[in-house]
């Protein structure tokens, strides 16, 4: 039962991370010029990079978010406000503040490889606050208790997600600045913050 219950994290924390790795930031935008300027294989070595700090931020985000539910002592009505007030702020955020935007000239490629991307993605500490809602998420869906296992298994999903996204953006190179227009990820992006809101209102109002 464990092992389903992990798989299903595994499997949360893999989409959350697909979701939020959509963000047009260093590690995405270092992934592409690397791409474009040395080749796919030395795209996918700074994308291995760029997944790895996911994990660590995803490991240390469940390991601070089960200590504030144990410090708060939340019962599960507080912990679907929390998590609402969470996912509100994060959609408002996409729909009024987000401007994704892909500029290869602003990034320095001269380092490479897996260093490069490690660093990049290390300097995006926000991770944090971004899995740290996704881990007290979890709790409101009835996730709970968590223990090693969980937290090994969130980790995992959440480099995985990354991962996926930075290989696609490999795979497609070039043409992925053509795909992801700037306006287009606004779109989505508004869409997306669109699903938070509504989702953050209903979790607050169920609870």
């Amino acid at each position: 039962m464990r092992n389903v219950e992990a798989f299903y994290i595994f499997l949360i924390a893999t989409v959350a991370s697909i979701i939020g790795s959509l963000q047009a930031g260093l590690v995405n935008t270092a992934v592409l010029a690397h791409t474009v300027k040395r080749g796919p294989e030395a795209g996918r070595r700074m994308a291995l990079g760029g997944a790895i700090p996911e994990f660590i931020y995803a490991v240390l985000a469940f390991q601070f978010a089960s200590w504030l539910l144990d410090a708060l002592g939340l019962s599960p009505q507080g912990v679907a406000r929390l998590v609402g007030g969470i996912l509100v702020a994060l959609g408002v955020y996409f729909v009024v503040l987000f401007k994704p935007a892909f500029d290869l000239e602003k990034v320095n490629v001269k380092a490479s490889g897996v260093r490069k991307g490690f660093l990049l993605g290390m300097l995006n500490p926000q991770l944090i606050l971004f899995w740290s809602g996704v881990r007290l998420a979890l709790s409101s869906f009835g996730f709970t208790p968590l223990g090693w296992l969980d937290m090994l298994a969130f980790g995992l999903g959440a480099f995985a997600g990354a991962m996926l996204l930075l290989l696609q953006l490999v795979r497609l190179g070039r043409r992925a600045l053509e795909k992801w227009e700037p306006r287009t990820l606004h779109l989505l992006f508004r869409a997306v913050g669109g699903v938070l809101v509504i989702s953050g209102l209903v979790a607050i109002l169920r609870s």
